[in-house]
């Protein structure tokens, strides 16, 4: 019994392989997505700011919200929204921090080295994950 498929791309996969191979590439391609499901971090529940490696604020991350912090340059703007949250340097040299985009897995940090500030968005993995902080 043939299979008819509409694209052309399945008709040529389907001439050019065998049925163990279509096995074994749906087995890889259901590992990989099994994979990619189970180490995808969770989302953070809270966002700690950090000014010269000291907690000065907590934010909710649901709550959209734009919050100044003074930094060694000059103040820098923490924006939550969405579960997610952002530097945004007004300052900094090289707005490497603000490079860094939004943050929104637990763990995942976003630093302005030069203002000193940092935040991290913490969650259920995130307590004490930092490798090291330097002064």
């Amino acid at each position: 019994m043939a299979l008819s498929f509409p694209l052309p791309l399945m008709q040529l996969i389907l001439r050019a392989t065998t049925p163990s191979d279509r096995g074994v590439l749906l087995l890889s391609l259901a590992s990989i997505l099994t994979f990619g499901w189970i180490i995808q971090p969770p989302p953070g529940a809270e966002v700690r700011v950090f000014r010269d490696n000291r907690a000065v604020l907590t934010l909710d991350p649901a709550i959209a919200q734009r919050v100044e912090v003074p930094g060694r340059l000059g103040p820098v703007t923490i924006v939550t929204e969405e579960g997610q949250a952002r530097l945004e340097e007004y300052a900094s040299p090289r707005m490497i921090g603000t490079r860094t985009g939004w943050i929104s897995a637990s763990g995942t940090i976003a630093a302005c080295l030069p203002c000193g500030v940092m935040i991290q968005m913490a969650g259920e993995r995130s307590a004490d994950d930092f490798d090291a902080l330097a002064q």
